[in-house]
């Protein structure tokens, strides 16, 4: 039985952080430690840590003196894990009950485990939504069977908002860190860092992590992120031992140009609704290849939209689900044991405009 080291950074989330905890301690899997960093938060979130570290000693509630960004925040925690695995949870989101242990379970050989994201969207009201909806299936990985997920198809699907689990002692031979200069995008730059060193990634197909998105989640507004994609992809283009592999480099060079047609069609679109065709003029002939990436771009989105509809005509990406973690009743409804891990509501207050 393994021991994991689970990491919760955390900046001024005391809306969620005992939820992420809570959710933690109830695993299945007992041998574990909880590593909460509250990186310089203004709210009560250090108290919400101290307080559980109270009442249960496998949690450890760190301070920085100052806000030191996510990476640094992980990397503190990671130095004084003891576990032999390093978990990662964010700290306004939760985990199902078995999660761990369908992770351990699926190791053998392997350097990196992980499971598929599922999505949660929170309402106007608060509360979250019923539906969860998969990160693999939305960018189309769909598999069957767990499989050994490789860089280029890492690159390919986009995936650096999964969070596995890692072998501490293979980021110990590696000295992998998180790059502190990165404040969006690191889980994507370390996970790229550990498989191109040729770590064994373990995927597997059901979700047992749940994401909430919510008014302030960075998915919401991707502009930093994109940004940050489009800097690093170009600088990692230029490693001679990644230009080795054929599969990695057009993997790349794909990432690159999704970067740069996500920031022309920002570019493009907010010129014409504010039809500054003057501007817009210039920007095009400084970037004669903007037009075409446009287009490619929404010729991108029409044929992933006609995909998720052919293969799931009512409901685009539902998620695998394993149900005897959720407790899901035969009508599909959530139980209170289902609620009690993901906040939920009972539907009757939900918000019916929440899909």
């Amino acid at each position: 039985m393994a021991k994991v080291s689970v990491i919760i950074p955390a900046y001024n989330a005391e809306e969620f952080l005992e939820r992420a905890v809570r959710s933690a301690l109830a695993q299945t899997h007992r041998d574990l430690e909880v590593i909460v960093v509250d990186d310089g938060s203004a709210d009560a979130t250090s108290g919400v840590a101290l307080r559980i570290a109270e009442e249960d000693r496998r949690v450890r509630a760190l301070r920085n003196g100052e806000n030191s960004g996510v990476s640094a925040s992980r990397n503190r925690a990671i130095a004084l894990a003891s576990g032999e695995w390093i978990a990662l949870l964010d700290a306004d989101d939760t985990w199902l009950p078995q999660r761990l242990e369908a992770l351990l379970a699926a190791a053998n050989g392997a350097d990196v485990v992980c499971d598929d994201l599922l999505f949660i969207n929170e309402s106007r009201t608060g509360t979250t939504a019923v539906d969860y909806w998969s990160l693999c299936g939305w960018v189309g990985l769909r598999r069957r069977r767990p499989y050994w997920l490789t860089l280029a198809e890492f690159i390919r699907y986009d995936l650096g908002l999964l969070k596995p689990i890692m072998r501490r002692d293979f980021l110990t031979a590696h000295e992998m860190w998180y790059d502190t200069n990165l404040r969006v995008t690191e889980d994507y730059y370390l996970y790229f860092r550990i498989l191109a060193a040729g770590a064994r990634w373990r995927q597997l197909p059901d979700g047992y992590y749940l994401y909430l998105r919510h008014a302030n989640s960075l998915t919401l507004s991707p502009d930093a992120v994109v940004r940050q994609h489009l800097v690093s992809s170009m600088a990692i283009l230029s490693d001679p031992a990644v230009n080795a592999d054929r599969n990695v480099t057009s993997a790349l060079r794909r990432h690159h140009r999704q970067s740069r047609a996500s920031i022309a069609k920002q570019q493009i679109f907010e010129l014409v609704r504010r039809r500054d065709f003057l501007a817009l003029g210039q920007v095009l002939r400084e970037n004669p290849d903007y037009a075409f990436l446009v287009l490619w771009k929404i010729a991108w989105h029409m044929y992933m939209r006609m995909v998720r509809r052919v293969q799931n005509p009512r409901r685009p990406v539902p998620a695998r689900m394993p149900e005897r973690s959720l407790g899901v009743t035969t009508a599909g409804s959530p139980t209170p044991a289902q609620r009690s891990v993901t906040g939920e509501e009972p539907a009757a207050k939900r918000d019916p405009r929440v899909r």
